[in-house]
């Protein structure tokens, strides 16, 4: 984190967090392709090789290493550094019923 100062957990107080991200893909394979062919009659374990793959869902989030509480947070937007009151926004505006956004 590009910062001197700790998140905190507003559910636990904690200072301790995980970023996660949870994706799911679909992957396609050729088969019958003069490749495939040539592998399939030497004796040797195929190679575990795709044609294309396709990102179907994708979730990150901050997760609380105490009380595994999640605050959904896209890590693919902006700055590759995590700027702390970015992340100070996203946490308390999962716990509001009106939140404040950032502007």
């Amino acid at each position: 984190m590009d910062t001197d100062k700790y998140l905190v957990c507003p559910e636990c107080k904690g200072v301790n967090f995980e970023m996660r991200r949870e994706a799911t893909f679909l992957y396609n394979y050729k088969l019958d392709t003069p490749l495939t062919k040539n592998w399939s009659e030497k004796e040797k374990e195929l190679p575990f090789l795709f044609d294309y793959r396709e990102l179907l869902n994708s979730k990150e989030y901050l997760e609380c290493i105490n009380c595994k509480t999640r605050y959904s947070h896209d890590f693919k937007e902006g700055s590759p550094k995590i700027r702390l009151t970015i992340l100070q926004k996203a946490i308390r505006t999962d716990n509001q019923e009106n939140p404040q956004f950032l502007g």
